[in-house]
C-alpha cells in the first residue's frame, strides 16, 4: 500500500469533514468525494498539478485519464480563477516554450483544464475552431483565429508602452498603434514558436506578450 504523508493531516481532516459535512451526511456522492480528496492533497501540497500527475496516477492507482477528470472537476468546484489569472498563466504558457508552428496553425500545450477552458472561451468569441482530438492537451488553432485573439485580449494602449518597446524589444520598435504592434507582435510570435532564424527569444515573447496585456512585466 502507498503511503501518502500530509505536510498537514489536521487541517487535511479539518477541512475534509467541513466540507463532506457542509450538506449534510451522505449528500456527497462517491465521485465527489475522489474529488474533495484530490482537492484536499493539492491543497496540502502533495501535488502540484497538472505538472505531477503521474506522481498522483502512481500513488493513487488510477489512469492518466481518471485523474485527468478528477483535476478538471477539482478545479471547476474548489480552484477557480479569473480571466485575468488566466491571462497570467496564458503567458507562462508561451515563456515556457509550450508552442509549436506548423503551416498556418499554432498548438498549444495546455494541461490544466481551467486553463484550456479559457483558451477555448477566446477562441469561440472569435467564431474559431478548436482542434483537441488527438490529444485533448494540445489545442489546436489557426493563426487569423489567434491573431483575433490578441486584439481582443489586449487591454493597454501603444503609447503606454512605446518607451519600452523601443528600448528592450526592438523587433516591436516600429510599431506606430494598437494594429501595428499586434500585426509585428504576431509575426515575431510565428517566428520564434517555428523556432525561424532571427527570431525573439522565448523570455523576450513572455515580456511582450506580458506589456501587450498588462502594460508591464508584473
Amino acid at each position: 500500500m502507498t503511503e501518502i504523508d500530509l505536510k498537514s493531516a489536521g487541517s487535511f481532516g479539518e477541512d475534509f469533514i467541513d466540507i463532506y459535512l457542509k450538506n449534510g451526511l451522505g449528500s456527497l456522492t462517491k465521485r465527489d468525494v475522489d474529488v474533495l480528496v484530490l482537492y484536499l492533497l493539492v491543497k496540502d501540497g502533495r501535488y502540484d498539478l497538472p505538472k505531477d500527475i503521474f506522481k498522483a496516477c502512481r500513488e493513487l492507482k488510477l489512469t492518466e485519464a481518471r485523474v485527468q477528470n478528477l483535476y478538471q472537476e477539482v478545479q471547476f468546484k474548489y480552484m477557480q480563477y479569473d480571466e485575468t489569472v488566466a491571462k497570467q498563466k496564458f503567458v507562462e504558457l508561451v515563456e515556457n516554450g509550450l508552442i509549436e508552428q506548423k503551416s498556418n496553425k499554432l498548438t498549444f500545450i495546455v494541461r490544466e483544464p481551467l486553463l484550456r477552458q479559457y483558451f477555448e472561451e477566446w477562441v469561440a468569441a472569435q467564431d474559431g475552431f478548436t482542434d483537441s482530438s488527438f490529444n485533448k492537451n494540445l489545442v489546436t488553432v489557426s493563426v487569423s483565429t489567434f491573431e483575433k485573439i490578441l486584439y481582443d485580449l489586449m487591454e493597454v494602449d501603444y503609447e503606454d508602452i512605446q518607451d519600452k518597446l523601443i528600448n528592450e524589444l526592438t523587433p516591436l520598435n516600429e510599431a506606430q498603434d494598437n494594429e501595428s504592434l499586434l500585426k509585428l507582435f504576431a509575426k515575431e510570435f510565428l517566428k520564434t514558436a517555428g523556432k525561424e532564424a532571427g527570431s525573439m527569444s522565448m523570455h523576450g515573447l513572455g515580456l511582450a506578450f506580458k506589456m501587450i496585456l498588462f502594460g508591464n512585466y508584473g
